[in-house]
């Protein structure tokens, strides 16, 4: 009898164990799953920030290059040197004609920047359309 007894607590204690090392697993895997989650946040807040920097750059880009060219249509800006942790960062910009007679000229500045690949998720692009006082 002592001997069937003592192989039923060593059979508790060791779902006991096991039970606890499931529940212990479960709570890391949560905080694990909740640290990544947070890593891609703030990645992606730095991208969106990156790119609003360079929107910038390519709307004061536009607008010099309308004041010292009248005939200015627009370009393409790639960056030789993008930021270490940016693949691919371009500027775009467009004058656009007016679309009445009496508006005047727009300007389309598009800003992409391409993280580590080509895939289009790790991509981020803004864009604002200006437009030009004469």
């Amino acid at each position: 009898m002592t001997r069937k007894l003592r192989q039923t607590r060593k059979g508790t204690a060791l779902i006991t164990v096991l039970v606890c090392m499931g529940f212990t697993t479960s709570i890391i895997l949560g905080w694990v799953h909740v640290s990544l989650n947070m890593r891609r946040s703030l990645r992606r807040d730095q991208q969106l920030v990156q790119t609003h920097w360079l929107l910038e750059a390519g709307i004061q880009q536009g607008l010099q290059n309308i004041q010292s060219n009248k005939n200015y249509e627009g370009e393409l800006i790639t960056l030789s040197q993008p930021l270490s942790n940016l693949d691919r960062a371009a500027i775009e910009i467009e004058i656009l004609p007016a679309t009445d007679p009496l508006k005047t000229k727009r300007m389309k500045v598009i800003a992409t920047i391409q993280k580590n690949g080509s895939n289009a998720e790790t991509g981020t692009m803004r864009s604002i359309t200006l437009e030009l006082t004469q």
